[in-house]
């Protein structure tokens, strides 16, 4: 499978671009869309801040919180998921004698704003071991109970991936959500959820944040922090400003003087798959899952590969049997950019694995040329 109309976006064409998960890639499109938003603001400045932006942000958050699933009254526009973490972790606030709650596979730098608060208001971090089964999915069952054993009244906070970003992995969610019940609140880190999921905000959870510039095609910065009514009167902006008073949602629209050009090309972006390439984000993440298949079948072809299970999802882990570090996983990401492939490579229980993710502009051919390359520096030997 060939890659979809390439020239909506401006990469490299010399290189395989594997790594979308990370910072995505903006379509010609939204950036246009992002530009004619700066001049917009640039035309009355003076105006746009104290007249426009309230409204403007207003329909923006309308709209994301219908693509979304979710309630207009319950969805702030924040910069990026690990912004929306902070936020919620300042709403927590774990103190002495309470604890955080999360798993071996949350994002370091989830886990680092974690640790981070909990040293600062004197709480423990727990972390909880992600069974797999046979296939190497999620064990929900046992990663229910496993939970529910460390969960407790003193739990200020449960943070759960809906997809993890290092192993690339859906968490069973309905089935974690039950079993930690009402015992604490719950924050779902759904950084790679908008536009693979469809309505992502589970219900249940007490916080969720995604990011929207992922696989929604937004500009950066823009995501989204989704918090349920009995939570809305303890969160705020990191950076309180002139609409504070006016509560959540409304206090994150105006942080001072930001470029809100990102928020107002959010429009454009999701309507972008429908409008440009004619498909669905449904249809698009089955066309893109169906050329990560094929393509991981012809790398295969070059050299072994462990391939992750297919949970309809357009990212998979890869290894090949090398073993290594976080540190050998840094060089083995610049050994393989020097051949011309970006992807993501982790160390995950001592052994390297590349998370290989395709959007619209990838092709097969990109997906065998890891195979290739990775057979070609396993045989340099070095």
């Amino acid at each position: 499978m060939t890659r979809l109309r390439p020239a909506f976006w401006r990469l490299d064409a010399a290189v395989a671009h594997l790594n979308h998960g990370s910072f995505g890639a903006v379509p010609l499109p939204v950036l246009k869309a992002q530009a004619r938003a700066a001049l917009r603001v640039e035309r009355s400045p003076e105006r746009w801040y104290r007249v426009e932006l309230a409204p403007s942000l207003a329909a923006v958050r309308a709209e994301v919180a219908a693509f979304l699933g979710a309630e207009t009254g319950g969805l702030a526009l924040v910069e990026n998921a690990t912004a929306g973490v902070a936020v919620v972790l300042d709403a927590v606030a774990p103190g002495p004698g309470r604890d955080v709650v999360l798993t071996d596979h949350a994002y370091p730098w989830v886990r680092a704003a974690v640790e981070r608060a909990c040293t600062r208001g004197g709480a423990v971090v727990r972390t909880v071991p992600v069974p797999l089964d046979d296939h190497g999915a999620v064990d929900g069952g046992a990663l229910a109970q496993a939970l529910q054993l460390v969960t407790r009244s003193g739990t200020a906070l449960v943070v759960l991936d809906q997809i993890t970003s290092g192993s690339a992995l859906r968490m069973p969610l309905d089935t974690l959500l039950t079993s930690v019940g009402g015992a604490a609140p719950v924050l779902v880190d759904g950084a790679h959820a908008p536009g693979l999921i469809e309505r992502p905000v589970p219900v249940g959870a007490a916080f969720w944040v995604g990011n929207l510039h992922k696989w929604a095609f937004a500009a950066r910065t823009a995501a989204a922090l989704v918090v349920a009514p009995a939570y809305r009167d303890r969160v705020r902006p990191s950076i309180e400003s002139a609409r504070a008073a006016d509560g959540f949602p409304s206090a994150f629209d105006y942080l001072g003087t930001q470029d809100p050009s990102a928020l107002l090309a959010l429009p454009e972006a999701l309507a972008f798959p429908n409008a440009y390439l004619g498909m669905s984000f449904a249809d698009l993440r089955e066309r893109n899952r169906d050329v990560l298949a094929e393509g991981l079948a012809r790398a295969s072809r070059h050299l072994p590969l462990a391939v992750g299970p297919d949970q309809g999802l357009p990212m998979r882990m890869v290894s090949w049997g090398r073993e290594g570090d976080d540190a050998e996983a840094a060089r083995w990401t610049a050994r393989l950019r020097d051949t011309g492939v970006e992807v993501a490579v982790v160390a995950r229980a001592g052994r390297l694995h590349a998370r290989v993710s395709v959007q619209a502009y990838v092709g097969a051919d990109d997906v065998e040329r890891l195979g290739r390359a990775l057979a070609e520096l396993e045989a340099d030997g070095r």
